[in-house]
């Protein structure tokens, strides 16, 4: 019996086909000691010895291990493997990290978004708003020159022409985030840009107006110029910042370097755009028609670098409105109802739209408003520099400072973007730059004090302005929101309007406390010591909102909590 049971045991195996096995399946298919194969007389305990039997079962539990190990290796290689076929490398992020030393570091500071197409197009919005920072500051740089030598205006005209200006440009931010929800943000930053680009040969028309009309059509084609391009960057300012943050909650980012990288951008276009104008007066022959046409070039490319990134997802939103406008008529009339609104109703979405900005929204525009009372414009600045530097050093005063915010704002943002202790941290630490500043500006009567003082306002720009931004960002909802659909243009609407008046009253307050130190023999100090009380306050706003507030809690997991 035993024989016959071998000679079949062979036959099976020769009438099997011959397969290629890897080495995982060939351990895996390891065979076991089989009760067939052994002669039944060993199975029996009276004819083995103890220690036989010992050695055969730990044998079994070798060869029982090692496939085990085998076939959970050979799986755990599949699974790998899997995975790297199944999510490819999209994350920017990802890529970065993996590229280690200064050049990854740098990378890093300009990736902040993980998404890549996100990330993506973050980077086309700051390098549009850069390349109109430089149009911008081409021909602003000797328009108030032009305006006094060429045309005669007067100081007082100047100023009422700017206030003009500054205005509109903030009644166009009111506007233009309400209709960036409607029509979406992708197409009013298009819009603004366009309306940039095609202002810009305005004032290069300016020369051929004066020849053709004189001085008064000059005048009026220039307020003209100057109004348009202010209101076209507020059209596109609203929708850049809701899109910024709907660009970051898609990443599943915090929008603090976002915006660090925006306003690095944009300091860095106004450097570029100082220099082009100087060196263009310059070789001109203090031409200035030449110098302001120069403008029209990088305004035409900002258009073209918005219009690549986002002309799909401007197309996506007009369809998905549209759709959203038919089934929503189809659904009235279905229900009998017409879309014209009652009073009751528009009271309704308006107290829904209130409840919407929770307290972090609140809490981080007081710390803003605070902050905007502190920075007065930097006229200020120069007028008390006159008195102690000569007048051909004042402009090397504002470049500090701009140089200080392009090259350290990437890097501190980055900082604050990595949890709200460190963007809270990063904001308290941005005062005490603000606090030196005005010390600085008002005790250090001298060229060394005024230089020390730009340096120290970019610092604190550097280390507050964006991560405010994105602190603001961070409260404000992202996407749709049940009942009222996309209301983040409208919020930074309402916050630039809000921000808009503290700044101008900030001015004027500031005028006030200069005059007074100036009736009291101090000289033009007294906005540097108000400027310093503000600062400390922001200080003591963030610590209380922080500790005790909603400044130290996440949005996104305390509304988790609230659902749980």
């Amino acid at each position: 019996m035993q024989t016959a049971m071998m000679m079949n045991a062979g036959s099976t195996a020769l009438s099997r086909p011959l397969t290629r096995q890897s080495p995982a399946s060939r351990v895996i298919a390891a065979p076991q000691i089989s009760q067939d194969c052994v002669p039944r007389q060993t199975l029996r305990r009276t004819q083995c010895s103890p220690l036989q039997l010992a050695l055969q079962r730990r044998r079994q539990q070798r060869l029982g291990i090692e496939a085990s190990a085998a076939a959970s290796g050979a799986a755990g290689d599949a699974e790998d493997a899997a995975k790297q076929a199944a999510s490819p490398v999209t994350d920017a992020a990802e890529e970065q990290k993996t590229s280690g030393g200064f050049k990854g570091y740098l990378a890093s500071l300009f990736t902040p978004l993980k998404d890549r197409e996100c990330n993506n197009k973050l980077l086309a919005l700051c390098g549009a708003g850069m390349l109109s920072s430089v149009a911008t500051m081409i021909h602003d740089s000797y328009l108030p020159i032009y305006l006094q030598d060429v045309l005669g205006m007067s100081n007082t005209k100047i100023g009422n022409l700017q206030a003009i200006a500054m205005f509109l440009s903030g009644a166009s931010k009111s506007v233009s985030g309400t209709l960036g929800d409607i029509l979406s943000p992708a197409r009013m930053v298009i819009i603004g840009t366009l309306l940039t680009t095609l202002n810009k040969p305005m004032f290069a028309m300016s020369g051929w107006v004066y020849a053709w009309g004189g001085t008064v059509a000059t005048l009026y084609w220039i307020t003209a110029a100057k109004v348009a391009d202010r209101m076209s960057k507020g059209i596109r300012e609203a929708p850049t910042k809701a899109l910024m943050g709907e660009l970051a909650a898609k990443s599943d980012d915090r929008p603090e370097q976002a915006f660090g990288v925006r306003q690095a951008s944009q300091t860095f276009g106004a450097l570029v755009g100082a220099t082009i104008a100087a060196t263009t007066f310059k070789l001109s022959g203090s031409n200035f028609i030449m110098t302001f046409a120069l403008s029209a070039l990088p305004a035409a490319t900002a258009l073209a670098v918005v219009f690549w990134a986002f002309k799909d997802s401007a197309a996506a939103a007009a369809s998905v409105k549209k759709e959203a406008r038919a089934a929503k008529k189809a659904a009235d009339k279905a229900a009998g109802t017409t879309e014209k609104q009652g009073l009751g109703e528009l009271a309704s979405k308006v107290g829904k739209f209130a409840r919407e900005l929770k307290p972090a929204y609140w809490q981080a525009l007081a710390v803003n408003a605070c902050t905007y009372f502190a920075r007065f414009d930097w006229g200020f600045v120069m007028l008390r520099a006159k008195q102690v530097m000569p007048k051909s050093q004042l402009p090397g005063l504002m470049m500090f400072t701009f140089l200080v915010q392009t090259l350290t704002a990437p890097a501190l943002s980055k900082y604050a973007k990595g949890s709200l202790r460190k963007r809270n941290q990063m904001l308290l630490f941005g005062v005490v730059p603000m606090v030196a500043a005005n010390a600085a500006f008002a005790l250090v009567p001298n060229t060394a004090g005024m230089i020390a003082g730009s340096l120290l306002v970019g610092l604190h720009m550097a280390a507050t302005h964006g991560v405010m931004q994105g602190m603001m960002s961070s409260a404000i909802p992202a996407g749709e929101v049940p009942g009222l659909g996309r209301i983040s243009g409208t919020v930074w609407s309402v916050t630039d309007l809000i921000l808009g008046f503290v700044l101008a009253y900030s001015n004027s307050f500031a005028g006030k406390l200069s005059d007074i130190t100036v009736g009291r023999g101090m000289g033009n100090v007294g906005c540097f010591y108000g400027g310093a009380c503000a600062a400390l306050t922001t200080g003591v706003l963030i610590i209380l909102f922080w500790k005790f507030g909603s400044l130290g809690q996440d949005p996104q997991k305390e509304a988790t909590n609230k659902l749980a």
